[in-house]
């Protein structure tokens, strides 16, 4: 896509949303990976000789704790060191900007480059890369800090500890899934997902059915790129912030308002 033509669909875009009072941005992993956060594995590392479900999964835990243990550690330093983007503080303006509206943020990701950035109460839909919980009882807490919860038996109960990811075969938190329901979005920006894994690939196809505008940005064309209301090549850091300016000038908002 041109220039010119990429500036015409965010014009689009955020014509499409800008009367929405519910907004919803769905996160995947295409708006970390501009950070530079690895889409699971990054290519030649050490790690591409296990299989994904050796390392995050019941079974695989169970077989081997130290091995998962110690690539959930090397993936908390890896994104420790990661800057939020241009893109992601995009999306904690238009939150804290968008008018006479709320935008709820939900992404699929596990890290916390989304809170670093200054967004607020985000849904992690797969559960959160810095959080330790224990295997048998409900204890959790935040080990953002230096993994030391991770070293230590549960405080509550003794038992072994694990990381707080959604492993495979696992079900989403329901209180993630529910938030959204009641959180009844009137419009979706979809950021950086290939929209292939269930449930969350069902919601921006959900908001579209009943006849509200969905927006994607993708470098890639998705399944979700020929049925949505406008579909935009091109990395979110470099898209969301035209995109927020263009959503928060009380041009555009003028514009929705006569439109509605």
């Amino acid at each position: 896509m041109s220039d010119s033509g990429t500036r015409v669909a965010i014009a689009k875009a955020a014509a499409l949303l800008a009367p929405c009072r519910r907004l919803l941005l769905l996160a995947g992993a295409g708006l970390s990976a501009d950070a530079g956060v690895p889409t699971f594995r990054g290519e030649g590392g050490v790690w591409n000789e296990y299989r994904a479900e050796d390392l995050a999964s019941a079974d695989g835990f169970a077989r081997d704790p130290e091995t998962v243990w110690d690539w959930y550690r090397e993936r908390r330093l890896h994104i420790a060191g990661c800057e939020p983007h241009a893109g992601q503080r995009a999306v904690a303006l238009l939150q804290q900007h968008f008018p006479a509206a709320r935008v709820q943020i939900a992404t699929t990701n596990e890290d916390d480059l989304l809170e670093r950035a200054g967004v607020r109460d985000v849904v992690h839909i797969h559960g959160s890369l810095f959080t330790t919980r224990c295997t048998a009882c409900p204890w959790s807490d935040d080990d953002h800090v230096d993994n030391a919860l991770s070293l230590m038996p549960c405080p509550c109960c003794g038992a072994a500890v694990r990381p707080g990811s959604v492993w495979f075969g696992e079900a989403l938190p329901r209180s993630a899934l529910d938030h959204l329901h009641d959180f009844a979005p009137d419009g979706c920006l979809v950021i950086g997902s290939s929209c292939l894994v269930q449930p969350a690939a069902g919601i921006p196809i959900d908001i579209q059915e009943h006849g509200y505008p969905v927006v994607e940005i993708n470098p890639e064309a998705t399944p979700l790129s020929p049925v949505v209301s406008c579909s935009i090549r091109g990395l979110a850091r470099d898209l969301l912030p035209p995109l927020t300016d263009l959503l928060t000038s009380s041009i555009v908002r003028d514009q929705a308002r006569r439109q509605a």
